[in-house]
């Protein structure tokens, strides 16, 4: 395209196929993480489809999930109702909402690791896969 030039037409030649060349790998590296990611997401999808009716299953991972789920919902609740300061006291939004604030105590240390488990779970891998793009 550009060999017409004397001694400049090559370089820039040659820099733009350098760069072509690493947009190419780029785009394949790209395209091979989404196809291991689809494999993955068809991988818990068959998981999901093949535990659905195991009602042991389901009552186990009920069982783990409700107290997280609850935990988590009352944290949210505090947070919305009351807006807290540096001090640990909140400022309620509304006066007449005060009995209706909970204090949630942390989760024992021994089973720290359980609400980020939980909330791993809800997400999935298709949802770690999302974030991980952006």
């Amino acid at each position: 395209m550009l060999t017409w030039i004397p001694i400049i037409g090559p370089i820039i030649q040659g820099i733009i196929s350098i760069f072509t060349k690493k947009m190419d790998t780029t785009v394949q590296l790209t395209k091979i993480e989404r196809d291991a990611d689809t494999e993955e997401a068809k991988v818990s999808e068959h998981i999901i489809r093949d535990t659905q009716d195991d009602i042991g299953l389901r009552l186990m991972r009920d069982l783990i999930c409700a107290p997280v789920v609850i935990w988590f919902g009352i944290i949210g609740w505090d947070t919305i109702i009351s807006a807290r300061q540096s001090g640990g006291h909140g400022i309620l939004f509304h006066p007449s909402l005060e009995p209706y604030i909970f204090t949630v105590a942390n989760y024992p240390e021994s089973v720290a690791y359980l609400p980020y488990a939980v909330m791993v779970f809800l997400l999935g891998n298709i949802g770690l896969n999302i974030w991980k793009r952006k």
